[in-house]
């Protein structure tokens, strides 16, 4: 065996046995629900309607389909809400006061920061 085939195998040993953390994410899907979400500094997806939503662990992200949903979320600095959908209202805290980045498309969607927070 040369050296070059030798160091490939080495190589092609550890990609395999070597793993890349993933960023966190926390998953919802569902009518009319009641529920809450810890997104671990990660991003929080939340599908469907007429849900109330209790999101913490500091998101990078909160991804919102649907409509009339309800969502409290708290934010990392420089957090982004995104919005796809119809009467959606989100309120959020941030560590820092920081405003989040707002990305929304649809109508009657409402977002604010969280009051006495």
């Amino acid at each position: 065996m040369t050296f070059g085939k030798f160091a490939y195998l080495c190589l092609a040993g550890f990609a395999l046995t070597t793993t890349i953390p993933a960023a966190a994410q926390a998953q919802f899907e569902g009518a009319g629900e009641h529920a809450e979400l810890d997104c671990d500094g990660g991003v929080a997806r939340i599908e469907g309607a007429s849900n109330v939503m209790t999101v913490t662990g500091r998101c990078s992200q909160v991804v919102i389909e649907g409509a009339d949903n309800e969502v409290h979320v708290e934010l990392a600095s420089k957090g982004v809400i995104h919005i796809e959908g119809a009467s959606n209202r989100v309120t959020w805290t941030t560590p820092d006061g920081s405003k989040p980045q707002l990305r929304v498309s649809g109508a009657g969607n409402r977002i604010s920061a969280a009051r006495g927070r």
